[in-house]
């Protein structure tokens, strides 16, 4: 193949599939990171698992940066971890462009929100970052509760086997570590964020009060969950709460296939294998974080 050349398509299903993932400030606490901003590297095994590649989309960067990854990536994954105006603004730019894309032409460039990005997929719906409640929901793993819409929903409709739902509803699959949620109630009564989107199901936190923990907008492709899968086979610290059975297992194969397969039903590709190279995560070096530094067990850092 000629290096310059663009890549070849398909006109149905796109099969080299490459999904963003936001990074997002070191934290002050983390000594002597190797970067100013970072990705966990479980998020980056969660999408490679799949049969994708993965482009870090890196902070403090130009429009037309994000411009051009837009227009070159199949898909967007919203990362766990500590909220940022720039994190937020980037996420903004990916979220409208989307919106924007289906809306005019009917194209899919889907968007996944985990814990963080959940959270701020109802920021960037309601335009407003104070509309969640603090939950005590840390570190700790619990089952799913399904709620009507879940039954015609895309992710957790037709399409999910009746083994991986057995495991979502029976038995504590889903890994939480978020501070904040949305309440099932205040979501209800907001006719902005229930009429955009579909609530599939609810947990409960450590004070047995109900929050929304998984969601999908019932016209775009964008979807959300508080907990997090990539952990279930991919952070193995020692006193966690982080369920590593077969079901969670499955559960995290099943999420992660599932944005994937969304993902290519988008057909971007970069202009040339020469261009997809410069931005492609294989040209860092995740490092070991030892088990002082953080709950993450490799961690991809950045200078942005």
């Amino acid at each position: 193949m000629n290096i310059g050349n663009a890549l070849p398509i398909s006109s149905n299903e796109y099969n080299r599939p490459i999904i963003g993932i936001l990074s997002q400030s070191v934290p002050s606490t983390w000594q002597k990171p190797n970067g100013t901003t970072y990705i966990a590297a479980s998020y980056v095994k969660y999408i490679e698992a799949t049969g994708a590649q993965v482009v870090p989309v890196l902070m403090n960067r130009s429009i037309e940066y994000y411009a051009h990854l837009f227009n070159s990536l199949n898909g967007v994954l919203l990362p766990g971890g500590d909220f940022t105006d720039e994190y937020f603004y980037v996420a903004n730019l990916f979220y409208i462009w989307s919106l924007k894309a289906f809306d005019q032409t009917q194209k899919s460039f889907p968007i996944w929100g985990t814990c963080l990005g959940f959270e701020v997929l109802f920021m960037l719906t309601r335009h407003s970052t104070t509309i969640l409640d603090h939950c005590n929901g840390y570190d700790f793993a619990t089952e799913l509760t399904f709620m009507p819409d879940a039954d015609n929903s895309r992710l957790l409709g037709s399409s999910l086997p009746s083994s991986v739902k057995k495991g979502l509803v029976n038995e504590p699959t889903t890994a939480n570590f978020h501070n904040f949620c949305m309440r099932p109630e205040n979501f209800t009564a907001d006719p902005v964020l229930s009429n955009f989107y579909k609530m599939l199901t609810v947990s409960y936190d450590l004070d047995n009060r109900s929050f929304i923990s998984t969601i999908e907008s019932r016209r775009y492709p964008i979807f959300g969950v508080q907990w997090h899968p990539e952990k279930n086979a991919f952070e193995w610290r020692v006193n966690t709460t982080i369920p590593h059975s077969r079901d969670a297992i499955e559960v995290m194969q099943y999420t992660a296939n599932f944005f994937a397969e969304q993902a290519r039903q988008n057909t971007n590709h970069f202009d040339s294998l020469q261009d997809e190279l410069k931005y492609l995560i294989y040209q860092y070096t995740p490092e070991f974080m030892g088990l002082d530094v953080s709950h993450f067990q490799q961690i991809y850092f950045f200078y942005s």
